[in-house]
């Protein structure tokens, strides 16, 4: 009896020194590979836009938590609200962990919708995570008659955005068909420090949809000092923390239950604000490192001091999150499917 328990123990205890000889085998193939390598890291937006300084806050301290320490290089693909960048990452970049990006928060809707030169489907990328969640607004001018939502359900505004595609021109269209507001957009702005620039001038009345962290880095006065602007309405999957305090969610101007479930789908975006990723069908390995990378990352000293002078506000979700996020998007019924698309049917 007594031998044979010991033959046990050691073939036990031999089979877990197997095992770990091959987790720390694979874990030196992963710092291998990694070592000394330059990573591309796609940004899907132009030099200086919001998901460029994003995305270089990210490129700057990730390297440091990928086993072997690889360098990471952003490269800027701008184009189709960044829907270029999404569709390089699927159908042309490399598989093998060496390539990530960040492209638009709600690029995947692109996907749900059917919209045509959609070549991704969001639930295969190889998400890594989200470093923040967002609360965004409607901000109206100090000096213009708009003092309530109320006012834009009664009376036209005039208000600038970035280009279609941008979060800020889809939030525009998205009060008007879905809250029952009367925005004219005019879309011809590079982006919003131009649009900020436009109000002051009286060129236009307001932005229908900047995150908070935006409007801290270009107008931060607007949020912290009373009588610079108006904020109107909040739009995000719960109430900004600390800012807008009694400021309504957009959800209370809804016209219907189906414009609120709709509201929903529309803004899941906003949890997963700067959703990262790799390419699909990246090695399990070589992904879980990315993952384990990030994670490390976000909590760390350095990298929340570097996200707080951009006023960044860190609240991070896994990959496994980001992907529930765009999975309950496909699973949402098909009337609000149909409700939401609706919105970028507009004339």
């Amino acid at each position: 009896m007594w031998p044979c328990l010991r033959l046990s123990h050691c073939l036990a205890f031999a089979l877990c020194l197997v095992v770990a000889a091959s987790g720390a085998a694979r874990a030196d193939d992963i710092a291998a590979f990694y070592a000394g390598r330059t990573m591309t890291f796609v940004s899907g937006s132009s030099p200086g836009a919001s998901y460029d300084v994003h995305s270089r806050l990210v490129a700057r301290h990730l390297g440091g938590f990928i086993p072997g320490k690889p360098t990471i290089v952003v490269q800027n693909m701008p184009g189709a609200g960044s829907k270029a960048a999404a569709n390089h990452l699927y159908t042309a970049a490399a598989r093998d962990g060496s390539v990530i990006g960040m492209f638009g928060r709600g690029v995947y809707l692109d996907a749900v919708f059917g919209i045509e030169g959609t070549r991704f489907d969001p639930l295969k990328f190889s998400w890594i995570g989200s470093h923040g969640r967002e609360t965004s607004a409607l901000v109206a001018g100090i000096d213009t008659p708009f003092k309530a939502f109320a006012d834009l359900q009664k009376n036209e505004m005039l208000v600038g955005t970035p280009p279609p595609g941008s979060d800020v021109h889809s939030f525009g269209m998205m009060f008007n068909a879905l809250a029952g507001a009367k925005l004219k957009l005019i879309s011809g702005y590079p982006g919003l420090a131009a649009v900020a620039l436009a109000i002051d001038r009286g060129e236009v009345q307001g932005i229908p949809g900047p995150s908070i962290a935006s409007l801290m880095a270009l107008r931060p006065q607007w949020l912290t000092e009373p009588g610079k602007a108006r904020f109107l309405v909040q739009l995000g999957t719960s109430p900004h923390a600390t800012l807008l305090q009694g400021v309504p969610m957009v959800h209370a101007f809804a016209q219907s239950d189906a414009d609120r479930k709709a509201l929903d789908l529309m803004l899941a975006r906003l949890e997963i604000a700067y959703p990262l990723t790799a390419p699909p069908e990246v090695p399990a390995g070589r992904l879980a490192a990315l993952r384990a990378g990030f994670a490390g990352m976000v909590k760390s000293e350095e990298f929340l001091a570097d996200a707080k002078k951009l006023y960044a506000e860190i609240s991070p979700s896994s990959g496994e999150r980001v992907l529930e996020v765009m999975a309950q998007a496909y699973a949402a019924p098909k009337d609000v499917i149909a409700r939401a698309k609706s919105v970028f049917e507009q004339k």
